[in-house]
């Protein structure tokens, strides 16, 4: 048996590819051993790392990835045996931990992480728990009619398991949410949740665990498109809003059950004050910020949420780093599509920094890429992240910075 370092992955994305990889190859024990990814999409991910001077120190096996039973007859079959065990998708956060546990590793509970992915299932934990006031109802295809809704409008729809704000909408009335149904379910076949539309103001919380304790890094408040669609535009990192309530949304994500590793949640905070816990990612957050994270953070942000899971206790790295909660101001801006068609122009990369600021554009499509609008992060053209020891320098470097970038598309 040769002792390794498994990756499970399913989707390319910088996360993985320029984050947790080089975090992965740092962390073996054995500095000559291999790190093993086992993914449904072999050759994606062999394209995304030739590039790479890390190919040689990585192997790459395929199998389904979201049958654990799958993940470990492959280990088993190629003779490998892992000191450790680590998915950041989504999807394959159950899967994970199946395949971790069965191998006597750190790993995260596979009922909560199988309860956190799916929306319906959560609302009812937290339900029994009172932790949840908000009426919801799970609806299939069979309930195309509504005959059955026992939930009052405006509410939002949205899939049972769904990401990157994918398909998700506030309706007001029956006729459109008939409308929506009939649109999703022309093209999926998963059920749709429903549930009370809360206003007030979202606000995220990245937190990082060791099985037994759980700290608070810091959050983002978050600004969205206007209804029916809820696209973030924009982050600040550690607002007022934040701070005030980051004890108590850190308390439900206790009482739930959040525990290994690095999560990502993210709260509504009513105009009244009430905490409404909208879902939990127990995965490192994305869209740029984990980036934003590591560049900001005293320690690094990657090797940190690997170190967890080969066993290291939140003690060791306070002992080693200090409180782990970042205070650095931030904030990240996203450049979304206004419409669909084809980039005629886009502006480059850039990153400008001076004793104050740091200010980093990162284009996310390229010229001459057709873009077609999803309502989701999927519409981004680029984002902008800036950060700085003062507020009032963050915002002025980013203001310049959105009004420098120039996109031209034909239709």
């Amino acid at each position: 048996m040769t002792y390794s370092t498994v990756l499970i992955t399913h989707v390319v994305n910088d996360a993985v590819i320029e984050g947790f990889i080089p975090a992965l190859l740092k962390s073996r024990h054995v500095p000559d051993s291999q790190l093993i990814i086992i993914t449904d999409d072999k050759e994606a991910h062999m394209d995304a790392l030739i590039a790479t001077p890390l190919g040689a120190q990585i192997s790459i096996l395929e199998c389904d990835v979201f049958n654990p039973l799958a993940i470990i007859d492959t280990l088993n079959n190629y003779h490998i045996l892992p000191n450790l065990v680590f998915s950041n998708s989504d999807h394959l956060q159950a899967a994970t931990a199946v395949v971790a546990e069965f191998f006597h590793l750190p790993s995260k509970d596979w009922r909560h992480c199988l309860v956190f992915k799916d929306k319906y299932l959560m609302r009812k934990q937290l339900h029994s728990a009172h932790l949840y006031q908000a009426g919801y109802q799970l609806l299939t295809a069979k309930d195309l009619h509504l005959e059955n809704l026992s939930i009052s409008f405006p509410l939002v729809a949205k899939p049972k398991q769904g990401v990157a704000s994918m398909d998700v909408q506030l309706c007001m009335n029956k006729n459109e949410l008939i409308s929506y149904c009939q649109d999703f379910w022309q093209s999926k076949t998963l059920p749709i949740l429903v549930e009370s539309y809360v206003a007030g103001h979202l606000i995220t919380l990245e937190t990082l665990g060791d099985g037994e304790r759980l700290v608070a890094v810091g959050g983002f408040e978050v600004t969205l498109t206007e209804p029916p669609h809820f696209v973030e535009l924009d982050a600040v990192w550690n607002t007022p809003l934040c701070v005030q309530y980051r004890e108590r949304c850190l308390s439900i994500l206790q009482d739930i059950g959040v525990g290994l590793g690095v999560c990502h949640s993210e709260f509504i905070i009513t105009l009244t004050g009430e905490v409404h816990l909208v879902e939990i990612n127990y995965r490192s957050i994305g869209d740029g910020r984990e980036f934003l994270l590591n560049d900001m953070a005293h320690y690094p942000w990657f090797d940190t949420i690997v170190r967890l899971h080969q066993g290291v206790s939140i003690a060791e790295l306070e002992a080693e780093f200090g409180s782990l909660a970042i205070s650095t101001h931030a904030r990240i801006h996203y450049i979304v599509a206004p419409q669909s068609g084809t980039i005629r122009s886009a502006p480059a990369s850039f990153k400008k920094q001076t004793q104050q600021s740091v200010i980093i554009h990162q284009p996310l499509k390229k010229q001459h890429q057709t873009i077609h609008i999803t309502h989701s992060n999927k519409d981004y053209l680029s984002r902008l992240l800036a950060y700085s020891d003062c507020t009032n320098t963050m915002n002025d470097v980013l203001s310049d910075a959105i009004a420098s970038l120039q996109w031209q598309f034909k239709s």
